[in-house]
Order: structure tokens, then sequence, then C-alpha cells
């Protein structure tokens, strides 16, 4: 019952305050690190900056867009994203706009949206009409206990992905002109995203068209480590003064200013480290893996913005932040693996994780997939499908089958993937 994220967390600093602040509760240690960068990232919006290289025009702002992904009561990851906004509700002056978790994506824009008013009416043929806009910043948190809903295939959630995708960019002006939502004006758009969900809901809710178009790759899913299972009787009480201490931090933060330049040996590191990633097999960990770039250089940001040493983003905490996504990337691409599976292939999913743990008798394999079946024979064609695709074997003793899987060989050198 060990997180590995816990390994590469700061030594002092407003992370380590809050991570000391929270601990000592059943809450997973990375689902209260991601909550509260994702609402430290609200607090910063597009007041610091990162720019990738001299004049390249990239962009970089510190606002990551996390989901914490677990069973249904494991991990408490509704509770970790509620203790960082506890604070943000505290700011006052400094709050950051925490957008409602039940959106559609008129309302969604409509809440982000500047004013617009007209000023008069065009009194002549190609008289243009004056308008006055009255500009605020497209900027909060949007907060999600469930995820999946926010996204799910309702019809007044079309388009929603499709916005929420164009959002992420950071536009310095979005338009929206459409019959249903007239003229729309965003300003320094800037959302993070603090959401949760279970496995089964972010499977059954989101529509075809999540992995595609880049939308999925923009999360940081952040999964629960398999044997995670704290249970604490007695909770400690509040640390008044050190929640006054990472208040005074956060109120601090939420008044900076600047760009935010490389530090000495940050750039070459990073540079090596991304020109030697390996190119991923398509599919949907494939697109994550293609943008983890990003997500280390937000993380990284918010490290250093946390650090106290604002404005020089130092290798240390790009390697923190390197090494923080490498600790939870084995249940981030296990999470991607299940979520991306079509639900009407959930019985498959389900009889290839229960091999995955060893050799299971017919029988056993039956009495515990039954239950994801839709229709009688099902079960059969499931295993004659597998065999057929060499996935799993069996051997028989006394006359019990028993299915197993059956182990990839290692390519040789030089050896192509694929299939002739």
């Amino acid at each position: 019952m060990y997180d590995r994220v816990v390994e590469y967390l700061p030594k002092e600093g407003l992370i380590h305050d809050y991570m000391t602040y929270t601990q000592g509760t059943e809450i997973c240690p990375r689902f209260l690190l991601f909550g509260f960068l994702a609402c430290l990232g609200s607090v910063i919006k597009r007041k610091v900056f990162f720019q990738r290289a001299k004049n390249s025009g990239i962009i970089v702002y510190p606002n990551p867009w996390i989901i914490l992904v677990a069973p249904q009561g494991q991990g408490h990851k509704s509770s970790a994203i509620k203790a960082g906004r506890r604070f943000l509700e505290a700011l006052e002056e400094y709050k950051p706009i925490i957008l409602a978790s039940k959106l559609t994506p008129e309302a969604l824009i409509k809440s982000l949206a500047s004013q617009i008013i007209p000023e008069k009416t065009p009194t002549e043929p190609g008289e243009a009409q004056r308008i006055k806009i009255y500009k605020r910043k497209a900027q909060g948190l949007l907060y999600s206990s469930e995820f999946g809903v926010l996204l799910g295939r309702e019809k007044y959630n079309m388009g929603m992905i499709a916005l929420l995708t164009d959002l992420y960019d950071c536009a310095d002006e979005w338009n929206s002109e459409t019959v249903m939502r007239g003229d729309q004006r965003l300003y320094e758009v800037c959302l993070s995203i603090a959401g949760a969900s279970t496995p089964d809901w972010m499977q059954s809710m989101l529509p075809t068209d999540a992995f595609k178009g880049g939308f999925m790759s923009r999360l940081i899913l952040v999964g629960m480590p398999d044997d995670w299972n704290v249970r604490i009787a007695d909770i400690p009480d509040s640390d008044e003064p050190l929640k006054a201490k990472i208040l005074l931090k956060l109120r601090e933060i939420a008044q900076l200013k600047g760009e935010m330049k490389w530090g000495k040996d940050a750039k070459e590191f990073f540079n090596e480290w991304y020109i030697a990633l390996p190119r991923a097999e398509p599919g949907p960990k494939a697109a994550y893996l293609e943008r983890k770039q990003d997500h280390v250089l937000k993380l990284a940001m918010l490290l250093q913005i946390a650090s106290g040493k604002e404005f020089e983003l130092s290798l240390e905490c790009i390697q923190a932040a390197l090494n923080i996504l490498e600790a939870i990337q084995p249940e981030t691409l296990k999470m991607i693996e299940y979520i991306s599976v079509e639900p009407r292939m959930r019985a498959v999913q389900r009889v290839l994780e229960l091999l995955a743990k060893g050799p299971v008798k017919e029988s056993d394999l039956l009495s515990e997939a039954w239950r994801y079946l839709t229709r009688p024979g099902e079960f059969d064609d499931i295993i004659n499908m597998l065999c057929r695709a060499k996935k799993i074997g069996f051997s028989i003793n006394s006359g019990e089958i028993t299915w197993f899987i059956i182990e990839e060989k290692p390519k040789e050198k030089g050896e192509k993937s694929g299939k002739n």
C-alpha cells in the first residue's frame, strides 16, 4: 500500500505544505497531488507563461486537465478534488471562477463569454452594426465530480468534446457564431479541469469520438495503484497555522505575472529526453504518449511556481515532473486501454482481465464472466475468438480445461512489428 509518487514530491514549498496538511487521510496521495495541481493552475491562469523557444509562438500555460479515475468508493477521488477546491473558496478576491460540473456546451460558452451590446442598428444598406464589447477573461476551473456525465452521449452534450478540444490551447480570442449560440466571444481563454470518474462510467458514457481528434490525449488520467487500500479510523485534526500558510502562498501566487525562462541545463535535458522518445504503437495510448511533452512542461511549471522560484524553469522541476508522470504512467496507460474498449467488447475485456492474474479453470472463468454476457453462447464465441487471435491457450488435466494468457515473445533486434 505505497504510492510511488511520494518519492518525487518536493521536500519544501507550497506542495510539500499541502501534502503535509492533507496527510493522515484515506485519500490516495497522487489524487491529492493532482487534484491540488489542477486548482493551482486555475489560480495562476495565463499570468505566468512559457515559450518553448524564442519567437516560436508555442506558448504553454500551467493549466492542467486532471481526471482522477478509480472504481467506485476507492481512493476517495472526489474528496481529493474537494480538498483543493476548499482552498480556492477561501481565496476571496483571488478566487477563480468555478464552473458547474453539469454544463451543456452552450452554457459553458455563456458562462465564459464577454458581453456584446448593440450600439447602433444599421439604417442604410451596407452599414455595419456597431457594437460594444465588455470583455471578461474566459478563465476558471471546470470542476466535475463525475466527468463521464459532463461528456455523456446525451443529445444536449453534442459538441462538448469538440468545444473543449478547441479551448485547450488557450486562444487569445475565440468566436462561436452559430444559430444556437449566436455571436459569443471568449477572450484570453485558460481553463483548468479537476474531474473524477470511475472506469466503467468513463467507458460507458464517453461518445465514440472521444479518442479521435486528440481530446483524450489532452487529459492526464490519474489511476490508482492496484494495492492502495488504506483505512484510518481517526482522521487527524486540521492544522490551522499550516492552512493559513498555504492560503497566504496561494494569494501571493495569484498576483504573479511574467514569462518563465529555461533554467541552467533544463532545456538541454528536456530536448534530449523529447528527441529520444520512442514512437508508440498506433492506438489510444500512442496519442497520450505523443502529448506527454506538454504534460511534463505544465507540471514542471506548477512545481516551479510552487517552489517559490517562479520564473526559472529549473532542471530539478523538469526531472521531478517527468518522474511523477512516469510513476503514474502504468496505471494511466492501463486506464486508457480500458476506457477505449467498445462497451460491446466488455465481456472480452473481462475474460482477459481474469486470465491476466494467472491460469483459470473454465468453470471458474465462466462463473466470474457471466455477468458481462448479453446472450447464450457468447462465452464460447469469446473463447473461440481469443484462441484464433492466439491471445489465450489451454491445458487439460483430469478432464478440466484451464485457460491462460499466451505470453508474447520479445521481438528480435531489427524485427518489424505487424503482420505480413
